[in-house]
């Protein structure tokens, strides 16, 4: 339980930053679209942890084994094909991964990982002040078109396109060669 903290602290500043780049303060934001990304905060966490475990499988001492990739591919191969990531889905993967794949070094520097990005995240915006500096334009955000079919209330699958299916099949493809 403990480990799950920094991933929901984690998920909220990813959200956040979601959320600042999708309008120009978080006054400005419908609330119907706040409520869609603050359920949705599960697939983005998701998403970013897809991230985060490619560059933890380069670390010395971190990568998978290979009964780890055995355990992984089926999971990770499942986020290509939906059309749409329901946030209960995205949950239930990332409790797989963390509770019964990982080891208890790799979910430390996955933490430990974590929190530096948020600490960094949050030096390079500083406090929200909804002066739109640094920030992007609508549809530039992560995920872009996809995120904006989010928004729009469409299916929805990070994975199916953009950085997050970049990272996925690099990912599957590591651990396909176990």
């Amino acid at each position: 339980m403990g480990q799950r903290i920094y991933s929901i602290g984690f998920g909220l500043t990813l959200l956040l930053g979601l959320v600042l780049a999708q309008a120009q303060g978080p006054g400005n934001l419908d609330p119907a679209v706040r409520q869609r990304l603050q359920a949705y905060q599960s697939v983005f966490e998701l998403s970013s942890t897809v991230r985060l475990l490619l560059e933890m499988d380069g670390q010395k001492g971190l990568s998978f084994t290979k009964a780890q990739a055995q355990r992984l591919l089926p999971l990770l191969k499942r986020l290509q094909t939906l059309p749409d990531l329901k946030p209960a889905e995205a949950e239930k993967i990332m409790a797989e991964i963390e509770d019964k794949i990982l080891t208890p070094a790799q979910l430390k520097w996955l933490d430990t990982r974590r929190l530096e990005m948020q600490r960094a995240r949050q030096n390079r915006q500083g406090p929200p002040q909804g002066d739109g500096q640094g920030q992007r334009p609508p549809g530039q955000g992560p995920g872009g078109g996809a995120f904006q079919a989010l928004l729009r209330g469409e299916p929805f699958n990070p994975f199916r396109q953009g950085r997050a299916q970049e990272d996925l099949k690099a990912l599957i493809a590591r651990l396909e060669k176990r």
